[in-house]
C-alpha cells in the first residue's frame, strides 16, 4: 500500500508541476527582462549635432572629389600631348616622364586622401558611440537595465538593396515588444547637449 501511496504521490507532484510549468509557459512574466535595445541607425539619422558632423564630412568629401578629378584632367592633357608628339623625340619623353610622375601623385593623393576620409569616418561613428554610452550608463542604472543590443533599421521588404537584405537576414534581434529605448536614449543625448552648450 505505501508503495501505491508513493507512486501516487509521485504523479501527482509531476501533474502538478506540469501543470504550473505550463501555466507559466501561457502567463507573462510580471517583471520584465532586464535588456533594452538602441536602434543605432536611428539615433545616427536623428541626431541632430551627429547629423550636421556627417554633413560636414561629405563636403570634405566632394572636395577631395573635385581634387582628384582636377589632378586626373591635368593627366588627361598630358595623355593627349602625349599622343600628338612623335615618339622617340625628347618632347615625347618629357611628357611620358610627366604622365608617370603624375599618375603615380595622382594615385598616391586617392589613397591618402581615402584613407584620412576613413579615419574621420570611424571617428566620427566612435564619437556618436561615446556619447551614447555617456547617457546610456547612468539611464540603465536608473531603469535596472543590465543589458543593452545594439539593433539597426530592418524591413522584411524585397525591394531593398542587396546589402539591406543581406543586413535584415542577419540581424540579432527578430522580434521585441517593449524593450526599444532608443528614443529615450535620443532625447538623453539632446539634453546632454543643451546643458553642454557655453
Amino acid at each position: 500500500m505505501l508503495k501505491h501511496f508513493s507512486l501516487a504521490a509521485r504523479l501527482l507532484i509531476i501533474v502538478a508541476a506540469s501543470a504550473t510549468s505550463i501555466s507559466a509557459q501561457e502567463k507573462p512574466t510580471e517583471n520584465p527582462l532586464p535588456i533594452g535595445l538602441v536602434n543605432l541607425d536611428k539615433v545616427a539619422q536623428q541626431y541632430k549635432p551627429f547629423q550636421m558632423k556627417v554633413v560636414a564630412l561629405q563636403e570634405e568629401g566632394k572636395e577631395l572629389q573635385s581634387s582628384v578629378t582636377l589632378r586626373q584632367s591635368e593627366l588627361q592633357a598630358v595623355a593627349n600631348d602625349l599622343q600628338k608628339t612623335m615618339q622617340g623625340s625628347a618632347e615625347f619623353q618629357k611628357l611620358q616622364n610627366q604622365f608617370a610622375k603624375l599618375q603615380r601623385e595622382l594615385q598616391i593623393f586617392v589613397q591618402e586622401g581615402q584613407q584620412k576620409f576613413r579615419d574621420k569616418e570611424l571617428k566620427l561613428s566612435l564619437s556618436l558611440h561615446r556619447e551614447i554610452d555617456q547617457v546610456l550608463k547612468p539611464y540603465c542604472k536608473a531603469k535596472g537595465l543590465r543589458l543593452v543590443v545594439r539593433t539597426n533599421n530592418s524591413s522584411l521588404d524585397e525591394n531593398q538593396t542587396q546589402q539591406q537584405i543581406l543586413q535584415t537576414l542577419s540581424r540579432g534581434v527578430l522580434y521585441e515588444d517593449g524593450l526599444d529605448i532608443t528614443d529615450d536614449v535620443l532625447k538623453l543625448m539632446v539634453e546632454k547637449g543643451e546643458k553642454d552648450k557655453p
